[in-house]
């Protein structure tokens, strides 16, 4: 690990909103802090906004952010400055895209020179993010790959799949949460690095072993079967339909802000919806749960999801059943995969007939190893890395696949 003090570079991002739900994004670069300086871009997604309520819910919210919010703010966190640029939706199509690109150079123009000396790293969570490469002076350029943007809803695949396309063309590392995101990419000069998820184990090791005598789970009669996470098209919500059906004596919990109508959201006695919780708070409703859940429907999307919620639901010693979704499968031993609605009620069961002291502690365990923080200092390690080969090699960054997800 090298010293704090030898750390030579600054980070550009553009990323979500950073006082926004919980994302990897903010969690892996969050410990780079206060040591590295960071300029944080938020930047609108790739989905061309409808007329559901979320998206009017969030064009609002966005809308009202550009008014009232300044276009840069100092944080709470040393070194840190978040830039909020007026953007237009419908990044999907390309002028829009680079007058969008041009907006967002001319807001970070005043923080460009604020740290002379410093080599700058840009980094984007967002494909369509290619333009923007080699515009800001920076030396070493990251495409954080954390889902198969183009299989997501309501996005144009062809688009946005040539748009990546240009960004992992552009981009010196790729740094991929999941084995098969890595895998999918041409390697040809460039490091591609697999670094999965990981979790703040403090927060909720330690939060969920306090606090939450308000929490309404806590009312909710047991056995708890819970959920927490965005509530979208990829949750598999007839499959927890036709398994609260099956087992009217258990409670499903689902915490989380639904970006579906409500008219196809599963109805029960059975089934509670409690909608948003914020992130400090939510360890103290989960640790009411008897089991939880990852019930998301496989498909060309979650073939490379890394559930975030997966080692959360550990840090918290909570028994696990999930869809086999390829992520998962890596921690077999620990949890419990079934694919249809029968076997998932038969492994719920088992989840609670078999829970214990022991099996809490393994599951804890596996969340230890796999840190925020160490992430985090790995992460910091290869940019160094990277800068120097870069620099002895007058600017070319050779092809190498590193350690596999598993070994992170």
């Amino acid at each position: 690990m090298k010293n704090a003090s030898n750390r030579k570079f600054e980070m550009i991002v553009f990323s979500d909103e950073w006082e926004g739900l919980p994302f990897s994004c903010k969690h892996l670069l969050r410990d780079f802090l206060p040591e590295v300086p960071l300029t944080w871009v938020e930047t609108i997604g790739l989905r061309a906004p409808s007329f559901s309520a979320y998206d009017l819910r969030r064009a609002v919210d966005k809308a009202v952010s550009w008014l009232h919010k300044p276009k840069s703010r100092p944080a709470q966190e040393k070194n840190l400055a978040i830039i909020n640029p007026i953007q237009i939706p419908y990044n999907q199509i390309r002028w829009v895209r680079n007058l969008n690109k041009s907006l967002m150079v001319r807001s970070l123009n005043p923080f460009l020179s604020a740290h002379p000396g410093l080599r700058k790293v840009v980094l984007t969570t967002w494909p369509f993010m290619g333009n923007i490469i080699g515009s800001l002076g920076e030396s070493l350029s990251i495409y954080y790959r954390v889902d198969d943007f183009s299989e997501f809803p309501c996005v144009d695949k062809i688009r946005i799949a040539s748009f990546e396309k240009e960004l992992i063309g552009k981009a010196d590392v790729i740094i991929a949460s999941a084995d098969k995101l890595a895998q999918d990419i041409d390697k040809n000069g460039k490091v591609v690095e697999c670094i999965p998820h990981g979790v703040d184990y403090a927060h909720f090791n330690e939060n969920g072993k306090t606090g939450g005598e308000m929490s309404p789970v806590r009312a909710i009669p047991g056995p708890r079967i819970g959920f927490f996470g965005s509530i979208n098209s990829w949750v598999d919500l007839d499959l927890l339909k036709i398994v609260a059906d099956d087992h009217p004596e258990w409670s499903f919990i689902l915490i989380g802000p639904s970006q579906l109508p409500e008219s196809s959201l599963p109805k029960g006695n059975n089934i509670h919806f409690l909608g948003k919780v914020d992130y400090e708070e939510l360890p103290s409703y989960a640790q009411y749960f008897d089991v939880a859940l990852i019930p998301f429907k496989v498909n060309a999307l979650t073939m490379g999801v890394n559930p975030l919620k997966m080692m959360e639901y550990f840090a918290l010693g909570l028994p696990v059943v999930s869809t086999p979704i390829p992520e998962v499968l890596k921690y077999g031993e620990v949890l419990r995969v079934a694919s249809d609605p029968k076997a998932f009620g038969e492994a719920i069961r088992a989840s609670l007939i078999e829970d214990g002291e022991h099996a809490r502690f393994l599951r804890r365990d596996v969340a230890k190893r796999h840190s925020w923080r160490e992430k985090s200092g790995y992460l910091k390690n290869l940019i160094e890395e990277c800068l120097e080969r870069k620099c002895k090699s007058g600017g070319f960054l050779s092809s190498e696949l590193r350690p596999t997800c598993d070994s992170n």
